[in-house]
Formats: structure tokens, C-alpha cells, sequence
């Protein structure tokens, strides 16, 4: 046997497509969850934690307060007239506000896994969790380090992929924490001797006839180390439209923070994981 997720025999049009939204026999698989998660008793719950994610999330879905629910006669029912736009956020909201073990799998993973979502679920702020946009497993793997870890630079990046894959992107915001996230890494490692230095400061030393930096790969005359890097820096920061403020000021693109935010984990896991080094 192995984890593979299940095929059917004869696949279905949708099948091989993932879907941002919840249709049907995607809903009813997760109301299970869902009437684990809160906290449903003897088929009935009280409305407070709908009352709660009404007011946070700005929506009203018909829940009153103080109000007693019996779970397949009127919770239900809403539920699955509930437009994908709130239930999504909904299932969101539940995720990152209820407890799981560290050490176990999230029991809402399988089901979108399962179900082909678009969606999953990361461990978000210890032992809660977040949906964000799945991705391509060798993107995650390549990622999937600098997303783990608790340095500063990493922490920013984690900021920066719920704003750019979780379920409210915001695509300049994404962009700026990935900026800031390679900004917090490279000067961790390279210093300039500078009170207030930036990224533009390391451009100028990383581009010296003789740098001092350099990459662990093997160096060559037509891609220097140094200068490689320099490039890479100089394409994050000069791509960040929307961080100056001049006439011609436009919102970075979704697509243009996603990029930015990937490129941005492989300079991050570079500075951080030591293939950025000093030459001796």
C-alpha cells in the first residue's frame, strides 16, 4: 500500500484541475471537519464562533448571537448556500483559530488533497494553521526550508508567502516583506559598516573589481559569484514598482509578487543556509 492519493478508473473532466473553489462533494467532505472544529455536541452549538468570524471577517452570514444551532437543520442548510468567497475564509478563520497536535498531520490536509483543491493548509503561529495556494512540489521543496525556520529574515518571508499565496493575497505587501526578508539576510551575513545600509549597499560591494563575497559554487570568469548575486538582488529591488513613491506608482502585480517572493526564499535560504561566503 502506499499514500498516494486515490485516482478514479475513469477520470472525470474536473479531475486533474485545481479548484479555488468549494463545489459540492468538495463542501460536504469538509463539513465533517468543520463540525469537529467547532466544537459541535450532541448535534447542537451555540453561535459565538460564527457571531465572531462574522464581525472579523466584516460579513454577515445570518448567524444571530446567543443563539443555540442544531447543526443539520439550520447549520448546514447556511452552510451550503454560503458563497466560496466566505466559506473559504470561514475554514480559514477556524483552522487559525483552533488548536492541533505539532506532530501530526492537519486532519483538513487529505481532505482538500483528496477533494483537489487549490488549497492546503500550513502550520501557521505554532500549533494553529493557515490556507494558503498549494504549489508545485519541487517549488515548496525549494522553499520549504526558509519557511520552517524561526530567523528573522525567514519569519518575514512567511509574511510575505500568506500575502502572496494565502486566502486574502496582497500582492504589494508580499512583495515589500520579500524585499525585507533578503534585506534582513544579506546584511546578517555581509556587513557595510553602515548605521542605516540597505540592499543598495550591497550591491556596491558585492560589484567590486575585487569582491570579498563570494558564492560556494565553483567561480567562473563569465558568471562571477559576486556579481551573479548582485544581479539577483538588483532584480528583486529594482522590480519593486511599488515601493516608489513618484508619478508613475503602480501596485505590484499578483504575479509579480509571487515571483518576487520565490526568488526571494532562494536568497534568504542562500544567505542564511551559508552559500553566500567570504573569500579567504
Amino acid at each position: 500500500m502506499t499514500n498516494e492519493t486515490w485516482r478514479p478508473l475513469i477520470p472525470t473532466t474536473t479531475h486533474e484541475a485545481l479548484t479555488e473553489e468549494f463545489p459540492i462533494y468538495l463542501r460536504e467532505a469538509l463539513f465533517g471537519w468543520l463540525h469537529d472544529a467547532m466544537g459541535v455536541k450532541t448535534g447542537y452549538m451555540y453561535s459565538h464562533k460564527f457571531v465572531d468570524f462574522q464581525n472579523a471577517s466584516h460579513t454577515y452570514l445570518g448567524f444571530k448571537a446567543d443563539a443555540y444551532l442544531d447543526w443539520k437543520a439550520t447549520v448546514l442548510p447556511h452552510l451550503r448556500k454560503t458563497t466560496d468567497t466566505d466559506l473559504t475564509n470561514l475554514i480559514d478563520w477556524v483552522a487559525s483559530t483552533t488548536y492541533f497536535s505539532a506532530n501530526t498531520q492537519h486532519p483538513l490536509e487529505p481532505i482538500l488533497s483528496n477533494g483537489g483543491s487549490a488549497w492546503t493548509v500550513k502550520r501557521w503561529n505554532g500549533s494553529h494553521a493557515r490556507l494558503i495556494k498549494r504549489v508545485p512540489d519541487g517549488v515548496q521543496a525549494v522553499v520549504g526550508g526558509a519557511l520552517k525556520a524561526t530567523d528573522t529574515a525567514s519569519l518575514k518571508l512567511q509574511e510575505a508567502w500568506l500575502d502572496a499565496y494565502g486566502t486574502n493575497p496582497r500582492a504589494s505587501v508580499a512583495y515589500n516583506h520579500a524585499v525585507v526578508a533578503v534585506e534582513i539576510a544579506a546584511l546578517s551575513v555581509i556587513p557595510t559598516g553602515l548605521p542605516e545600509a540597505t540592499l543598495a549597499n550591497v550591491f556596491s560591494i558585492l560589484e567590486a573589481g575585487t569582491p570579498a563575497w563570494r558564492l560556494v559554487f565553483r567561480d567562473n570568469d563569465k558568471a562571477p559569484g559576486a556579481k551573479s548575486l548582485a544581479v539577483m538582488l538588483r532584480t528583486l529591488w529594482r522590480g519593486h514598482e511599488s515601493r516608489h513613491g513618484r508619478p508613475d506608482y503602480a501596485d505590484a502585480t499578483l504575479e509579480e509578487a509571487r515571483a518576487a517572493v520565490i526568488l526571494a526564499a532562494t536568497l534568504v535560504q542562500w544567505f542564511t543556509s551559508g552559500v553566500v561566503v567570504p573569500v579567504k
